[in-house]
């Protein structure tokens, strides 16, 4: 099945390879832009609170809490309100609080690591103030790089095919310069050999040369008082 391919079995080997070595140039491409997706910003969908829990009840999962800071003068700045996913507290009152739908504030797009927690029901003795955070993002980050490595991939696969399998003028080239290579005179192995020992030999002989000359030279200064001894 020839798949449309242009002049299919000339200039086998130069299209061969040339395809070969830009397929690695697109990988290592997409290899990069799998490391650079890793410091993408993406859509939040909820966090993950570490809190230092206060009071004596605990907001149900569903409810709703709401997130504030402590502004300039003591003032309290509404952040957001969420809904609790999960929430557990352990014995020395530290919590973990998982919330998602999230809504914030004007002026505002995360928490801050200072906030602190309330819940919104004015009757649950609760709050607790924020010591870390993790954002849980929208979709896994995964999912992104693989998508950016894959399209970059399947760019480099059509552009590929076209340039070495179907468009004529990228073709006739590669096939003229695999017709040119076959009337290369290659240097038979003992040729090789041969001329790499002329080369070994003359460097040796060039380098002891130029130490000779380098010594005379160092000596005759000496003597007539231009270097000291």
């Amino acid at each position: 099945m020839s798949f449309g391919i242009y002049k299919q079995g000339q200039g086998y080997w130069v299209r061969t390879m040339t395809a070969v070595f830009a397929g690695v140039l697109f990988l290592v491409g997409a290899s990069w832009a799998w490391k650079q997706a890793e410091n993408l910003t993406l859509p939040i969908k909820g966090y993950v609170l570490t809190l230092n829990v206060t009071g004596d009840q605990q907001p149900a999962p569903g409810s709703t809490v709401q997130i504030e800071r402590i502004g300039s003068r003591d003032v309290v700045e509404p952040v957001a309100s969420a809904r609790v996913e999960s929430l557990a507290v352990s014995g020395t009152g530290r919590g973990v609080l998982t919330i998602g739908q999230i809504e914030f504030a004007k002026g505002h797009a995360a928490i801050p690591s200072d906030a602190r927690i309330r819940a919104d029901d004015s009757t649950l003795n609760f709050s607790g103030q924020v010591v870390g955070r993790e954002s849980i993002e929208l979709f896994p980050r995964l999912y992104v790089q693989a998508s950016i490595a894959g399209v970059i991939i399947l760019f480099g696969t059509i552009c590929l095919y076209w340039l070495v399998g179907i468009r004529p003028g990228t073709v006739d080239f590669l096939v003229a310069t695999d017709g040119e290579m076959k009337k290369v005179n290659w240097s038979t192995r003992k040729e090789i050999i041969g001329s790499t020992q002329v080369v070994i030999v003359a460097a040796v002989l060039i380098a002891g040369i130029l130490f000779i000359i380098d010594l005379a030279f160092s000596n005759l200064f000496k003597l007539i008082g231009v270097l000291e001894g």
